[in-house]
């Protein structure tokens, strides 16, 4: 007789423990400043630069501004500045 082991191949997601609930969504982003936080990842820049451009054409007054860790996850103390400095934020990767 064998004894078989089973082992389950998925790994912890990184940074959970850092995970926080999702702030309340702004009834309007005229005149905010808006973080846009890239992890590093090819294409993400790109994708980010585009919607800072996207966000600025739909609502007046809009500011955005550009955040980078260099790595993924982004460091807390990125996050932490970008959310102190902003009204909102958007996050992306890409490859």
């Amino acid at each position: 007789m064998h004894l078989l082991e089973v082992m389950n191949p998925v790994a912890r997601q990184r940074a959970m423990e850092n995970v926080a609930a999702i702030n309340p969504r702004l009834s309007r982003l005229d005149g905010k400043t808006i973080g846009l936080v890239w992890s590093g990842t090819h294409g993400g820049d790109v994708a980010l630069n585009r919607v800072g451009e996207m966000l600025q054409e739909r609502f007046e007054g809009v500011e955005t501004r550009f955040y980078t860790g260099g790595n993924y996850p982004n460091p807390p103390h990125i996050l932490k500045q970008a959310a102190d400095e902003c009204d909102a934020v958007v996050g992306a990767t890409g490859d």
